[in-house]
């Protein structure tokens, strides 16, 4: 791996000495072999007119690679350089799909300007694929499929294959639609091609196919190529007319993008700000953004934390008689928060594949509940010894009814906020651990003060 950094590095001078030098052929010669993520990479890194001078130099569909693999903030650097003849030919080579995803990633009045500088044919397709609702498979999907008939024979469905299928997002499933372009069914290209020429389509047919409808989230689209094992998925309307398709590719990056933003959402950061794609690059985010986005969740935190100190305040006298027991207190509050943060992360882990819906949390409530009692007698044991050590028998009784009291509750309400959020049509993730962490705290103080009181007065 060293080895391999030490020769892009030693390329990468070699290509900056060729642009200082101003040797244009040559450039054009040495990164042309390149991969596109690795132009990409190099762009990135580089001053902003080396940045400019490498980029006009790309061959047209190269530069179009090379663009789709650069962050946000640089495709709009760039777009605000370049020429609109180049921006244009940039835009003619990318996939639908990703120049939606462009779209959505640029500010408005940058985005109006591209869609200017589109065909007709092409503005209007931009424009029907960002008039899905946002995180839509319809922002997914791409037009470019072969679509076959049912009568037509093995022979004339090859011969529209080889003629229109260069233009597809891929061949290797195509699809059936009836004269109204409703989708009947789809067929491997190895079916096709195993078949007798002169047979009809119709005849290697079964009428069974996964389809999504285009205003399904994109999270339902990967959960059901995830469960079919598809590389591919079609697209229809509510009447089942064929729209375009998602292939395996968007998924994944779809899949990437959730898993980053429920990721920074259990651990209260706020990815909106940020931008999901740039909080992975610490390095290319700016600190302000940075800072937006942790700040909001810390400070409401901070004031929720204050509750903690108004409830031990409130058995100021008890706390003088045994100061033993705030000896226990942070342990407590901390194994609850814990396996309520447990909880937590189980749940919204399986909502997000779709084992669990909102109808069952109720079964979800009764396991939960015998759970976290063996969890809390576990670890109501294992204070005992110290209870007994630090404050005598009275003592660790509050100790251990405190902990499988707290254990309890902090794992049910861990377990109940991911179904809470989702009632209220919020993204379960926000149920973050620091929230329940901080919710524990004041729950758990309040629980084990009032057991104290109760038992030792």
């Amino acid at each position: 791996m060293n080895d391999e950094k030490f020769v892009k590095k030693l390329l990468k001078n070699e290509i900056l000495e060729l642009v200082k030098k101003k040797d244009w052929y040559n450039l054009k010669e040495a990164i042309v072999e390149w991969p596109s993520p690795d132009i990409a990479e190099l762009i990135e890194e580089i001053e902003e007119e080396d940045r400019i001078i490498i980029f006009r130099i790309l061959p047209k569909k190269l530069s179009a690679e090379v663009f789709d693999e650069l962050n946000p903030i640089i495709k709009e650097n760039l777009i605000t350089k370049l020429t609109d003849e180049h921006i244009k030919n940039i835009l003619s080579e990318l996939p639908p799909d990703e120049r939606t995803d462009l779209f959505e990633e640029l500010p408005g009045k940058i985005t109006q300007r591209l869609l200017n500088m589109l065909s007709p044919s092409d503005r209007k397709e931009a424009l029907k694929l960002l008039g899905y609702p946002e995180n839509s498979v319809g922002r997914l999907m791409t037009p470019d499929y072969v679509a076959l008939k049912k009568d037509w024979t093995i022979e004339e469905a090859l011969k529209h294959i080889r003629e229109f299928g260069r233009q597809a997002e891929t061949i290797n499933i195509v699809y059936v639609v009836d004269e109204n372009g409703k989708l009947i069914d789809d067929i491997s290209l190895a079916q096709i091609i195993l078949s007798p020429p002169e047979e009809k389509i119709e005849k290697i047919m079964d009428y069974h196919f996964i389809a999504i409808e285009a205003d399904k989230d994109q999270e339902e689209a990967a959960n059901l190529m995830r469960k079919y094992d598809l590389i591919v998925l079609p697209v229809v309307d509510d009447e089942g007319i064929l729209l375009g398709i998602v292939t395996v590719d968007d998924v994944l990056n779809v899949v990437e993008q959730e898993h980053t933003e429920d990721m920074t959402k259990i651990f209260a950061i706020t990815p909106e700000v940020a931008g999901v794609e740039l909080i992975t690059d610490l390095l290319k985010t700016p600190v302000k953004n940075l800072y937006r986005s942790r700040v909001s969740w810390l400070l409401l935190l901070l004031f929720m934390d204050l509750f903690t100190g108004g409830i031990i305040n409130k058995f100021n006298d008890m706390i003088a008689k045994y100061v033993v027991l705030v000896t226990f207190l942070p342990v407590l509050v901390d194994t609850a928060g814990n396996a309520g943060s447990q909880s937590a992360t189980l749940i919204i882990r399986s909502m997000a594949l779709g084992k669990i819906k909102i109808r069952d949390w109720l079964k979800m409530f009764g396991r939960e509940i015998l759970v976290a009692l063996l969890l809390g007698l576990t670890m109501g044991f294992g204070i005992s010894f110290m209870g007994i050590i630090r404050g005598g028998f009275e003592v660790c009784k509050v100790v251990v009814v405190s902990m499988v009291v707290n254990v309890i509750a902090g794992c049910l309400m861990g377990m109940a906020l991911p179904f809470i959020f989702t009632k209220l049509k919020k993204d379960p993730a926000t149920a973050s651990a620091p929230l329940i962490t901080t919710l524990s705290d004041i729950l758990g103080t309040g629980i084990y003060l009032t057991i104290a009181m109760l038992m030792l007065h």
